[in-house]
């Protein structure tokens, strides 16, 4: 039972008139005349008496109007989600993210999506970067906020705004008294980083940092991520680099300079599996874009 042919019973169940239904429905009279009966045929049922000068709904008829109406409509309703779906407009988006990317555009990005497509249901959650390429891989994500280079095969991937790292001193440091830090001010101080296994690059990046300087940092602490970095700070417990992004949520204990020469920035993209995004993470990423 098709719901084109459900549509023709309806027409002609307004008009009573199979010339000005075919009209309307823009086919020719026995082409209508044609559908009706095999509808007819498939029910088991006459739903329309008629001759050349009446055309009358019968009991089966007069039963079959509201369901076939209901049936239609949700066959339309069910069409114009599918296509709102393919366009990225409604669906579900599974997001994830570091920590260090929710210290960004991120928030407001998602509150925006949230608004502009209400029929998109986001599910947000938080792993470092290996976790959240092992998530995509595994479909359980669609779209994650990682930190490049990537370790895992098959991801797509779409650059976004490094963020720029500072130095997280304690407020009673002498360092805090600075307007900028020197990598050689580093020397013997008790340094904070996270562990190489969460982001190689980025870390043998710092290290060669330290290097150039002729500096050997002093580590005596691995730990993630950057909001606790920043908490052991508090501590007194050391120092460390965090993002920008971080160093603008304020934090008793805790002072950000800035480090010369530049220390390494942190890279951030949007990752998915397979060689397009989803269509809901494609307009989330459209979004994106639009906030810069």
């Amino acid at each position: 039972m098709d719901i084109r042919s459900l549509s023709c019973f309806l027409v002609v169940a307004e008009e009573f008139h199979f010339r000005r239904a075919a009209q309307r429905l823009n086919l020719t009279q026995p082409s209508l005349s044609q559908r009706i009966r095999r509808l007819e045929q498939e029910i088991g049922a006459e739903l329309f008496e008629r001759d050349r000068r009446h055309v009358a709904l019968t009991a089966a008829g007069q039963a079959f109007v509201e369901p076939a109406r209901q049936a239609v409509a949700s066959a339309q309703a069910a069409k114009a989600l599918a296509l709102r779906a393919a366009r990225g407009q409604a669906g579900h988006l599974r997001l994830g993210f570091t920590v260090i990317a929710f210290y960004g555009i991120l928030p407001e990005a998602v509150r925006l999506f949230r608004t502009r497509y209400r029929d998109v249901e986001v599910d947000l959650v938080e792993m470092n970067s290996p976790l959240l390429e092992a998530a995509l891989l595994a479909g359980e994500i669609d779209l994650g906020v990682v930190h490049p280079p990537l370790e895992t095969p098959g991801l797509g991937m779409q650059s976004l705004a490094d963020q720029p790292l500072v130095l997280a001193v304690p407020a009673g440091h002498p360092l805090a008294a600075k307007a900028a830090v020197s990598v050689c001010d580093l020397a013997d101080e008790p340094f904070l980083v996270a562990p190489r296994v969460i982001g190689p690059s980025l870390y043998d990046r710092i290290i060669a940092l330290f290097r150039d300087a002729e500096v050997s940092p002093n580590i005596v602490q691995e730990v993630s991520p950057m909001t606790t970095l920043t908490g052991l700070v508090a501590t007194g417990a050391g120092m460390g680099f965090v993002t920008a992004g971080v160093a603008t949520a304020p934090r008793p204990g805790v002072a950000f300079r800035p480090v010369e020469p530049e220390p390494p920035s942190v890279p951030m993209a949007a990752a998915w599996h397979g060689s397009e995004p989803s269509p809901t993470a494609r307009r989330f990423l459209e979004l994106v874009g639009e906030l810069g």
